[in-house]
């Protein structure tokens, strides 16, 4: 049996707090209009797709990982550390209403396409994903390859007993991965100064940050360059499901593309307007850029 150790890292209780997702009620869609989708050169010479207006790369796994894992043993020679994002379907409708989070995202190095909407979008659009990277299945995956070379790992995010959940199921999980320390997401302003310096002594491998987008995005991009850290990456609601607070839906249905279903099932307060209102404007967006282009293929815009 894996060792559990029961012991709890090093944090600072919620109280009060500068950082919070604000709410997002009130959006309306906007019309449908043609998907511009252009292929890009990031910094270090890989190819990125866009599509409207935000950037990621078409790449698989293994190619992903391997880009990080070259980045963490030359992050000696690095000016900064590399920052990794997911987009989805909901990453669309942030970028739409704020320049900021859209700035961030096609900033980053490396931008993983997440999702069986963003995948029917490439499709649609002539240019395929080579594979959906979804934070929930790469992260794990990348957590497993670090911990087979004795990396590490710093948590921030959520609260202090997800936190601590989080820690022991590394732990136990990845037992070569070696968990240094983490703190909650909720935390004041004057505080920040001392969460980076906390940071910046353990100068952790992987650094994951989960407080939601466009918070977490923003966070991680404007703290790389003073970051000691390999990999700063933003994960989402990663932390709920190694905490236990949800499950991950069946393999049949992340297969068929259909997790969302599941997790709206357990979580349908917050991921109404997601399933409702943005999957489905997204969806019918691509339709009808798609139907456009089979009729006039000259004035389609891609």
């Amino acid at each position: 049996m894996l060792h559990h150790d029961p012991a709890p890292v090093k944090q600072v209780t919620p109280t009060n707090t500068t950082y919070d997702v604000s709410s997002k009620r009130g959006r309306r869609p906007a019309f449908v209009r043609k998907p511009e989708v252009n292929i890009k050169h990031s910094v270090n010479g890989s190819e990125k797709t866009e599509l409207f207006g935000l950037k990621y790369h078409n790449i698989t796994r293994s190619e992903a990982i391997s880009r990080l894992r070259q980045h963490i043993e030359n992050r000696r020679f690095q000016s900064k550390s590399a920052t990794l994002f997911f987009i989805n379907v909901h990453s669309f409708q942030l970028a739409k209403k704020d320049a900021d989070f859209r700035h961030c995202i096609n900033q980053a190095d490396l931008v993983l396409p997440d999702g069986s909407g963003l995948s029917y979008a490439a499709k649609a659009t002539g240019k395929p994903i080579k594979e959906n990277l979804n934070g929930t299945d790469f992260i794990p995956a990348l957590c497993k390859t670090l911990a087979s070379e004795g990396r590490s790992v710093y948590l921030l995010g959520a609260n202090t007993d997800t936190v601590n959940r989080c820690t022991q199921y590394i732990r136990k999980t990845y037992p070569g991965l070696k968990v240094l320390g983490g703190r909650s997401g909720y935390f004041f302003q004057d505080e920040h100064e001392s969460i980076i310096s906390e940071i910046n002594s353990l100068q952790p491998d992987l650094l994951l940050v989960a407080m939601g987008s466009p918070l977490q995005e923003k966070w991680v991009m404007r703290n790389a360059s003073i970051l000691d850290v390999g990999i700063c990456s933003a994960v989402g609601g990663l932390f709920d499901f190694w905490s236990g607070k949800y499950r991950r839906a069946p393999a049949w249905m992340r297969k068929a593309g259909i997790e969302w279903v599941y997790r709206f099932m357990q979580d349908p307060i917050t991921k109404w307007k997601r399933v409702f209102v943005e999957i489905p404007v997204f969806l019918f967006k691509i339709g009808y850029w798609s139907v456009r282009r089979r009729i006039n293929p000259e004035n389609a815009g891609v």
